[in-house]
């Protein structure tokens, strides 16, 4: 495979898992789980993306 299919599908795995964090904390009640689980998706998708 060439590093640029499997960079990628890195990137699409970090977009995955970081929707899905974020769609999982958004909806709680409490506001350091909500506004938590967001930043920590963003920083995480952020930073995958840069590195990729």
């Amino acid at each position: 495979m060439p590093s640029t299919l499997i960079t990628m599908f890195n990137n699409i795995v970090i977009i995955q898992l970081a929707a899905i964090l974020a769609a999982c904390s958004y909806d709680k009640d409490e506001a350091i789980i909500k506004w938590g689980g967001l930043l920590v998706a963003v920083v995480t998708l952020v930073v995958g993306l840069v590195q990729g």
